[in-house]
C-alpha cells in the first residue's frame, strides 16, 4: 500500500514539473505515431517533430515544449498589451510630442513672418503700435513658443522693415512699367494722416507686357509747408522720374479739388520744358 502511495506521489510531482506547453505549440511540432519493434510485440509511442527544423525530433513531449519555447518563442498581441475597445482611446493620443528648442526655431520662416507683419501694417492698415500689442506677441508665441527674441516689437523695427521691402517691390515696378504696353494712367490724391503729415499718393495704372491690368502706388512723398498745385505738380514730376515713365504717360485722375487744376497746368509746363512731353489728359472725379 504505501509503495502505491509513493509511486502516485512520485508520478503527480513528475507531472507537476513538466512544463505547460505555449498556445502555438501545435503549429510548431508535429505529433505522429511510430512503430517500434519489440522482441515479444509492436508497440506504438508518439514522436514529436519540429515543423520549422525539420531535422528535429524527440519523443519526449517535455524535450519538445522546451525546444518551441526556446527556438520558436512567440508572444501574442494579446498577451503584449491588453485588448483596446474600439471606442476607447490609447493614453499615447491624449499627449502631443514636444519637440526640441531648436527644431522649433527651425521650422519657424523669418522672412515670412516679416512679409505677413508688413502685409498686416500697410494693407490691412492696422497700426504701427500693433507690433507692440502683448497679444500680438502671445499670438505668435501660441504657433511657436520658442521665437521670442525672433519676433517684431518695436515700431522702428516695423518702419525699418517696411522701407526696405518697399526697395525690392519698387524695382519689381519699375520692371513691369518699362515693359508695359500701354500708356501708364496716373492718380494722384493728397490727405493728411491722424500725426498732421500731408502725404501725396501717386498710383498708376498700365497693361503689362502679357496684356493683364495693373495697378500698383508708386510713392507716397509728403507735402510740406504748402498744399498748391505748383508744389503737387513738383512731387508728382519726382516721382515719374524715379521711375523712368514720364515720357509714357496716358490720364490723370484726381478729385474736383481747384488745386488739381493749378497741379496739371504745372505738371504739363515741366514735362514740356524737361522731357519735351506733351499734354496730360484729366479725368476729375
Amino acid at each position: 500500500m504505501s509503495s502505491d502511495i509513493s509511486s502516485t506521489t512520485a508520478s503527480n510531482a513528475s507531472f507537476s514539473l513538466t512544463p505547460s506547453a505555449p498556445s502555438h505549440f501545435e503549429a510548431v511540432i508535429r505529433t505522429e505515431q511510430v512503430e517500434t519493434p519489440d522482441s515479444s510485440r509492436k508497440r506504438r509511442k508518439l514522436q514529436y517533430a519540429c515543423r520549422v527544423c525539420s531535422s528535429w525530433s524527440t519523443s519526449h513531449r517535455t524535450n519538445a515544449v522546451k525546444h518551441v519555447s526556446s527556438r520558436h518563442a512567440f508572444r501574442s498581441s494579446s498577451q503584449s498589451s491588453p485588448s483596446i475597445s474600439a471606442t476607447q482611446r490609447d493614453i499615447s493620443t491624449m499627449f502631443t510630442p514636444i519637440s526640441s528648442q531648436s527644431a522649433l526655431r527651425n521650422s519657424f520662416s523669418e522672412q515670412s513672418y516679416r512679409e505677413a507683419i508688413i502685409g498686416l501694417l500697410t494693407r490691412r492698415r492696422m497700426p504701427f503700435s500693433s507690433v507692440e500689442w502683448s497679444e500680438m506677441k502671445d499670438l505668435a508665441l501660441a504657433c511657436n513658443p520658442a521665437i521670442g527674441d525672433l519676433l517684431i516689437t518695436s515700431r522702428r523695427t516695423a518702419v525699418r522693415y517696411i522701407a526696405s521691402n518697399y526697395k525690392l517691390y519698387r524695382g519689381q515696378i519699375r520692371t513691369s512699367l518699362s515693359t508695359s504696353s500701354s500708356p501708364i494712367h496716373i492718380s494722384s490724391d493728397l490727405w493728411t494722416s491722424p500725426h498732421r503729415h500731408s502725404l501725396l499718393a501717386v498710383c498708376a495704372q498700365w497693361v503689362d507686357q502679357d496684356y493683364e491690368l495693373q495697378k500698383a502706388l508708386l510713392a507716397l512723398p509728403e507735402c510740406r509747408f504748402t498744399h498748391s498745385g505748383e508744389k503737387q505738380a513738383s512731387l508728382i514730376l519726382k516721382v515719374l522720374e524715379d521711375f523712368n515713365i514720364q515720357s509714357k504717360i496716358g490720364w490723370h485722375t484726381g478729385d474736383n479739388a481747384t488745386s488739381n487744376d493749378t497741379c496739371l497746368v504745372a505738371l504739363e509746363e515741366q514735362l514740356r520744358y524737361k522731357h519735351s512731353v506733351g499734354l496730360i489728359y484729366c479725368c476729375m472725379l
